[in-house]
């Protein structure tokens, strides 16, 4: 039996959690996290807080806090370690200015896990800069491949 993979999910699979959609492709992948392990940054809560305040307002937080809830019962929470924060920092002086997308990144390579995203611009900087991508990022059409085996 193969081991469970170990995904750090970006803030895009919290936000329908929290009451928001999102892309197909993200909705998606969502169902197959009941076949791995999910972690996620609590940076990336306040990532989806922010851009909920954005596009929905405060008319529905009752909605946010049962999804905080739920988001926190289910996945699991990935701290940091200092060197993704240092990591992340160079990722961000060699061009991409998005410093939580790179935080994600680092956190992923440091603590051996997968990062699933459907940021492929971010994806596309890391290969550009010669960043491994192969043994930590997973798109969500990776992962099912991945799972289907």
């Amino acid at each position: 039996m193969k081991k469970r993979l170990r995904v750090l999910i970006d803030t895009t699979f919290l936000l329908p959690a929290l009451g928001v959609e999102v892309e197909e492709e993200a909705e998606e992948a969502i169902p197959l996290f009941r076949k791995i392990d999910v972690y996620y940054l609590e940076v990336g809560v306040l990532e989806a807080i922010w851009k909920i305040l954005k596009i929905v307002g405060l008319e529905n937080f009752e909605r946010i806090r049962i999804g905080l809830e739920a988001i926190r019962k289910t996945y699991n929470l990935a701290y940091p370690p200092a060197e993704a924060y240092v990591s992340a920092v160079e990722i961000y002086k060699r061009g991409h200015k998005d410093y939580i997308d790179a935080l994600y990144y680092t956190t992923a390579k440091v603590l051996n896990l997968k990062f699933l995203t459907i940021d492929e611009e971010f994806i596309e900087f890391l290969k550009k800069k010669e960043y491994d991508i192969e043994d930590t990022v997973i798109t969500p059409r990776e992962l099912k491949i991945y799972l289907s085996k």
